[in-house]
């Protein structure tokens, strides 16, 4: 009856990580990749690049041209004059600066791009590694059931033998019940994990890892280049932008230029040196230049002097994040190194001396050397020990890919 439980908690537990039949088997890079070929906020992050890109056909643009037509009785007793003037209006920020600023905007937008993927990037490999090692925490938690579960129907016999008292009983039931207590948690951390995934990488399936929570390989720690890390090249690329902003303020203070022409009848004008009269057919051409000078100059050093402000900022927020990152990289290196030296611990001594505590506390407890509290706590200690080698080992890949985070994922 109580193997038949064991196998109902088995296949709830399966059930809650999800559905078999509808999973995709990952490794990390796979995930990577997927996360990058159909990741919605990527992709639409790339759309607004493409969007600036639309806009750099925006640098040399003139306001709308103006024609207008006059007839009627303007110019002499005749009612059927008429003219046709057309004027064009050319900003001072067609010549340059609105081009200029269109161009730090779309370079803006592809480093936004890239700073999106290398977030993509990490929080794809943050959620895997976590996924991983709930797997490989769900195998270890499954082996530490067949063992308590093993502890319980000894002291069970034990009991209803006469050889033992309630006390080893209750706590072998209570352990039991903790363990399969845990197992429950961890099943909906899997299966929270697995969603988390799935919106990553934008798949209709849950995403399935292996039991085997692997180490990666190890980084030159050292080698970190700050100046690779994408949200630092956007930061000062605002700044680059701020500067065309008010570079493009400032053309916006200057005149514009008005240039036109005319073509017009002039009926019943005489031309002195022949003595004829101009008809309807006879047309007036000419030219105008002009220029636009605004008279109303406090909103236009308003604007001026708020663009400076936001470059000002711009600088404040560049540098700010800099020397943030100078403190990230000290951070991530000191949890790298302790990391390593604390995974090398554990596989060169703590695990080995785990599996023989864990063997020979089970020997000695069978063979009667040893009273339950005594084998309890040896396996306590053994079992703790591959727990936290565990923790240790996502610990230590978590480390690496931050560090490769903070470099832009080279």
């Amino acid at each position: 009856m109580k193997k038949y439980l064991n196998i109902k908690l088995i296949v709830l537990l399966l059930a809650l990580a999800g559905n078999v039949s509808a999973q995709e088997s990952f490794t990390l890079d796979q995930a990577v990749q997927s996360a990058l070929k159909n990741n919605i906020s990527l992709k639409a992050a790339l759309l607004e690049t493409e969007s600036q890109r639309s806009l750099k056909g925006t640098g040399f643009d003139l306001p709308k041209t103006s024609v207008t037509l006059m007839r009627g009785q303007y110019n002499s007793y005749a009612k059927d004059d008429n003219n046709v003037t057309v004027t064009q209006t050319i900003p001072f920020t067609a010549f340059g600066s609105q081009g200029r600023y269109n161009r730090a905007a779309l370079k803006s937008s592809e480093l936004n791009v890239d700073v999106t993927r290398n977030d993509l990037i990490y929080q794809v490999k943050q959620v895997y590694i976590d996924l991983a090692y709930a797997k490989a925490r769900q195998k270890l938690l499954l082996k530490q059931d067949s063992i308590y579960q093993g502890f319980l129907k000894a002291s069970t016999a034990r009991y209803s033998s006469g050889e033992t008292n309630l006390l080893e009983k209750a706590t072998a039931e209570t352990q039991a019940n903790e363990v399969k207590n845990q197992l429950r948690q961890n099943a909906a951390t899997i299966a929270g994990l697995q969603s988390q995934l799935k919106a990553y990488i934008n798949s209709s399936l849950l995403p399935e890892v292996g039991d085997a929570l692997s180490e990666l390989p190890a980084t030159t720690a050292d080698s970190v280049l700050l100046a690779n890390n994408p949200s630092l090249k956007f930061m000062n690329q605002q700044v680059e932008v701020a500067a065309s902003q008010k570079k493009l303020e400032a053309a916006r203070f200057a005149p514009d230029i008005v240039i036109g022409g005319f073509s017009q009848t002039l009926i019943g004008v005489e031309n002195t040196e022949d003595g004829f009269f101009a008809s309807r057919s006879d047309r007036f051409t000419g030219f105008q230049v002009g220029l636009a000078i605004p008279l109303w100059f406090t909103p236009h050093r308003a604007r001026v002097k708020a663009a400076e402000y936001n470059r000002q900022a711009a600088e404040n927020k560049y540098t700010y994040y800099q020397r943030t990152l100078e403190g990230q990289q000290q951070q991530a290196l000191e949890q790298y190194n302790a990391a390593r030296n604390s995974l090398d611990y554990y596989k060169s001594s703590a695990l080995v001396n785990a599996e023989l505590i864990l063997t020979q506390s089970q020997v000695a407890f069978r063979g009667g050397d040893i009273n339950y509290t005594e084998y309890l706590m040896g396996l306590r200690n053994a079992l703790s020990v591959q727990e936290n080698y565990l923790s240790t080992l996502r610990d230590y890949n978590q480390s690496i890919i931050y560090i490769e985070y903070l470099s832009g994922n080279q």
